[in-house]
């Protein structure tokens, strides 16, 4: 015990400034977890909730913009959690919170997280039929502040290679300093489970995405209203067809998002427009043969043909004729489903992933 406690005492702290928004809160509470089986750092857990009633609330210019809030948030976070006891490194997720506490990450190693640049999420405007908002000076200005940023930090952490890629070409951030790290779950946690399989004959399809309409949710209901089975988790209200049951507020992690996927043969995620996917790694570690898209780097997660399938994103036509398919090869489903379990283990599992990720954050930051 008293060993142990030597070794806490001289593990460096690090602070983790994470948005807690959608997918984030995942990625915060598989961190938190992974990180509680390790004794060689201390985390200082700092997250920002956007929506949070402070002073910041009330400031005009500030309440309508985002990143603003979050970034005053996030400064004002770091600037405490220093003064109560300094911190060797930090590490930032995502660059929206970065912007405003350039000086802390002059006086700090820092790191910034991130599962998308400004030019990945010209994809989401287009999906929402929103502007650009690269064109004209605004555009310049926020590039020239997003490459300041991206100078400023050691180190980036990327969620996909496709946002690697972005941060490389558009940004100016060096290879080098780009770490990829997919989305990674508890694979003793999310595991298959054949037991809970009902073995009637009816392949259960699983979908898991809070905003229906851009993860693709609306095209499998169009398909769904024939009579098989299908769960669809999500916080969009809707019309369910016969045949499809609905579950809101299901939590991360929770023992029933896990006893859903656990059940299920195949996860369909034919999202629009995206930048990497929890919900893809999740149901691969249970097991699952997935089918989705190539939107952003969700399709590096699956493996065409060999523990999924990919189609084109938004086209009804491609998905509706693979999904019959599918739905007629029960076996090629498991073989599939097997596949995607041994890929999960060795490139999704959350403490392999935390251990090279928090060598690359101790490497460029020094600690």
């Amino acid at each position: 015990g008293r060993r142990a406690q030597r070794m806490q005492s001289s593990a460096p702290r690090i602070a983790f400034v994470i948005e807690t928004t959608l997918g984030n809160a995942v990625f915060l509470d598989n961190l938190k977890r992974a990180m509680g089986r390790r004794t060689d750092i201390t985390p200082v857990w700092l997250p920002i909730d956007e929506h949070a009633d402070d002073v910041w609330e009330y400031l005009p210019m500030v309440r309508s913009r985002l990143s603003m809030r979050g970034g005053l948030r996030a400064r004002s976070a770091l600037n405490q959690a220093f003064a109560t006891e300094p911190v060797r490194a930090a590490v930032v997720h995502t660059q929206r919170l970065a912007h405003l506490s350039h000086d802390f990450m002059r006086r700090v190693p820092s790191v910034i997280s991130t599962d998308a640049t400004p030019s990945g999420l010209e994809e989401y405007l287009r999906y929402y039929g929103l502007r650009t908002q690269h064109a004209g000076w605004l555009g310049r200005a926020k590039n020239v502040l997003h490459r300041r940023t991206y100078a400023i930090a050691k180190g980036m952490l990327s969620f996909s290679e496709y946002t690697k890629r972005s941060l490389v070409e558009e940004y100016g951030v060096p290879g080098a300093s780009v770490h990829v790290v997919w989305p990674s779950v508890d694979t003793t946690l999310w595991r298959p489970a054949p037991e809970k399989k009902p073995r009637d004959g009816v392949v259960r399809l699983l979908f898991v995405g809070g905003d229906l309409g851009r993860k693709g949710g609306q095209l499998l209901l169009r398909w769904a209203r024939e009579t098989r089975r299908r769960d669809l988790v999500t916080t969009t209200p809707f019309e369910a067809p016969p045949g499809v049951r609905v579950h809101v507020g299901v939590q991360p992690n929770s023992p029933e998002l896990i006893g859903l996927a656990q059940a299920a043969d195949l996860f369909v995620l034919p999202t629009m427009a995206d930048m990497s996917s929890w919900a893809i790694a999740e149901a691969k570690a249970a097991g699952l043969a997935v089918l989705s898209t190539p939107a952003g780097g969700v399709g590096e997660l699956v493996r065409d043909g060999v523990d999924g399938r990919i189609v084109p994103a938004g086209d009804y036509t491609a998905l509706a004729h693979m999904l019959d398919a599918l739905l007629q090869r029960p076996a090629t489903l498991e073989a599939m489903g097997l596949e995607a379990r041994r890929m999960a283990e060795a490139h999704m599992d959350l403490d392999t992933t935390c251990s090279r990720m928090l060598a690359f954050i101790r490497q460029v930051t020094g600690v």
